[in-house]
């Protein structure tokens, strides 16, 4: 119970003051002429403003209001080096303890585990949002200082009262890390990406780490290089689609953890253009086709020669009238045949055009990488056809002289229907509404991969690869005729799309494959095969430990399979020739960028708010608590200081006049008789 005199007047203060002001001058007036009975009307005129004022005590009954400390726990990763996250317990149950022993404190706890950085600020803000400023008594923190959401001040968090920080760990301690400081999401396939790269080690005797470089799982080189000195990393994208780079830097002397001596990196590489030269061996049907499909291609430059009449073919036009172009075949198959992405011929033949020795350069360049398609014609069964040239080594079929004219539907095989070119070109196997084709060529298959067949199980298109490029072959003219009208439907831009993607080599139409990807904590494996394949799927986790699991068939040459995977980092996975990796959770997370114990982050923020910076050992190195009064607080105190706001509420009010009237009265009535009396004699 509070209780204090507080004046309630009858009338306004303003009046109150003038009648006091009146009264004054009366008072002084009386006694500069020495009137008799002053000092008796003073009084009366005192106790007349006294009633008027209305002085009353008030009493309050007041219910303390308690203060708000937050305690916040990190158990970010970082938190699991050394013996970090047993002391932060420790101390955290222990300062909950001394907590709760002191009086009139609301206690909010939170314990912070996050995996991609420590982020304290936001949630302290969250803790208090609901308590106005001046009932928060301050913030207790348990960390070990890299914390990645500090701010300069904590104006921004509208949060006024000392945060004090005990930090897990040791000063000064050695850690040697890998720092990424700049490198690309995208790249050019075919050019060269640039990554560069700083070691960080202050406790090194040695002027110089080595660090190896791994890309997907294929190329691996090392370089050393000097510590504390940033470096440039030249590496070539040779296919499309994600490329991972592994960079990791051999331990050092002094090692807090190897997580952030390593990093990956994914790149997209992207084709930027694709060049394809289409080399037509005469005018027909399918050109309009080809041209639709390639020139409606942002992403090709396509190079087209149609050849209209043979170098020994002569006729009577003079050349002045004649459209055509000599036919640079030194320029496009000896000087820049590298350049192109895909070579295609489409219905050509042996006509003199190309030498020899400029097909052999083909054959050359297809072994290098290059790609290769022919859709062949009637010619591909005489006397002219590029089997008898030096084409035949790469060209997975050997025509017999036949070509068969009569309708037909071309059909999928059962290798077709697990191939990605392939399949799911219908949803069903019954392909009765696909149009009819009219015209192809007998071959016998000699190498590669038959996915449609003709009348009577002929190969109709194979695929095959040569050394490090690929080959395709479609043995039939009309392809085309799919585009002509709607009796005569086919997916024909559906497939050649697909069979120059897979040309290309897109990752995506690869027909042994095996890839992965992460949704929630769980790695999907997929992996596409040719043949029913029962073996299972190795997999090695970040720590080590293999695992195998056996996927399920879904049809297509699909098969699938999860497993769970609470382990971060890198996961390599392999089956048979075919292997991959999947990167869980963020594995450059800025959690590991600078694992050391550190107080210079907060050090601007606990100065600024009265806080307090403590290095524990153990749950017995706690700081006292002091929670006092906001002009005791002291800048870099040894204590956790804690706001002592004395916020209350009143829960009632009682009133209680002085003055009452009827006192008042009586002894005005007596002062008036006496001032009379005084008067009189």
């Amino acid at each position: 119970m509070v209780s204090n005199i507080s004046f309630y007047p009858y009338i306004s203060y303003t009046l109150l003051y003038f009648l006091s002001f009146l009264s004054l001058i009366m008072v002084l007036i009386g006694f500069k002429y020495k009137a008799s009975g002053n000092i008796l009307r003073t009084i009366l005129i005192f106790l007349i403003l006294i009633c008027i004022a209305n002085p009353s005590i008030v009493s309050e009954n007041r219910e303390n209001i308690p203060d708000t400390v937050a305690l916040i726990l990190d158990l970010s990763p970082s938190q699991n080096i050394n013996n970090r996250n047993k002391i932060a317990q420790e101390a955290y149950d222990n300062l909950k303890i001394k907590l709760q022993k002191i009086d009139n404190l609301d206690l909010r706890f939170k314990i912070i585990q996050g995996k991609n950085g420590t982020n304290v600020f936001e949630p302290l803000s969250a803790m208090v949002a609901d308590i106005p400023p001046d009932r928060v008594a301050g913030a207790i923190v348990i960390t070990d200082g890299q914390i990645q959401d500090a701010p300069e001040d904590l104006d921004k968090y509208n949060f006024k009262a000392p945060v004090n920080f005990l930090l897990s760990g040791k000063k000064d301690e050695k850690d040697r890390r890998l720092i990424i400081e700049s490198a690309p999401r995208f790249g050019i396939v075919g050019e060269e990406i640039e990554i560069k790269i700083k070691v960080e080690d202050i406790s090194s005797n040695v002027p110089n780490a080595l660090v190896s470089i791994n890309m997907n799982d294929d190329i691996k080189q090392s370089r050393s290089i000097v510590i504390g000195e940033t470096v440039v990393l030249t590496l070539p994208l040779d296919r499309a689609g994600i490329t991972s780079l592994n960079i990791e830097v051999e331990p050092g002397s002094e090692e807090l953890t190897l997580q952030n001596n390593k990093s990956v990196i994914e790149i997209n590489a992207i084709r930027e253009r694709l060049k394809v030269m289409l080399v037509s061996g005469e005018p027909n049907m399918g050109l309009r086709s080809w041209r639709n499909l390639l020139s409606s291609d942002p992403s090709v430059d396509l190079v087209h020669f149609t050849i209209l009449r043979p170098p020994n073919k002569q006729d009577l036009t003079p050349i002045g009238e004649l459209s055509l172009i000599p036919f640079p075949s030194r320029e496009l198959f000896q000087l820049n045949l590298n350049d192109f992405d895909l070579i295609i011929f489409d219905q050509y033949h042996l006509r003199g055009i190309l030498p020899q020795y400029y097909l052999k350069n083909v054959v050359q360049y297809v072994v290098n990488g290059g790609a290769l398609l022919d859709t062949a014609g009637p010619a591909y069964a005489g006397p002219y056809s590029l089997s008898q040239s030096p084409l035949q080594n790469i060209l997975p079929t050997e025509p017999t002289g036949e070509v068969i004219s009569k309708e037909f539907i071309p059909s999928i095989t059962n290798e077709g229907l697990r191939h990605p070119v392939t399949a799911n070109l219908k949803d069903d196997s019954d392909r009765a509404d696909w149009g009819p084709w009219y015209r192809m060529v007998e071959g016998l298959t000699v190498a590669g991969n038959v996915l449609l067949e003709g009348p009577e199980n002929r190969p109709l298109l194979v695929l095959n690869r040569i050394g490090q490029g690929r080959v395709a072959q479609i043995l039939s003219d009309q392809s085309w005729v799919w585009s002509r009208s709607e009796n005569n439907k086919g997916p024909q831009a559906d497939l050649l799309r697909r069979l120059v993607h897979w040309l290309m080599k897109e990752p995506e139409l690869e027909e042994n494959e095996l890839s992965a990807k992460v949704e929630n904590d769980t790695i999907l494996i997929t992996r596409n095969s040719l043949v029913v394949n029962n073996k299972p799927v190795s997999l090695i986790s970040p720590s080590k430990k293999k695992i195998e699991i056996l996927l399920d068939e879904i049809g297509n040459g699909k098969q699938i399979g999860k497993i769970l995977s609470p382990e971060q980092g890198i996961w390599k996975l392999s089956s048979g020739g075919s292997s991959a990796s999947i990167i869980v959770g963020n594995y450059n997370s800025s959690e590991y960028l600078d694992v050391r114990a550190t107080d210079q982050i907060i050090k601007p923020i606990v100065y600024n708010n009265m806080g307090s910076i403590n290095w524990i050992n153990n749950q017995n190195n706690t700081p006292s608590i002091k929670h006092i009064d906001s002009s005791k607080l002291k800048k870099e105190s040894k204590n956790i200081q804690l706001v002592k706001n004395e916020q209350y509420f009143i829960k009632n009010l009682r009133q209680t006049s002085i003055t009452p009237w009827y006192l008042i009265l009586f002894l005005s009535i007596i002062l008036i008789f006496s001032a009379w009396y005084r008067e009189s004699k």
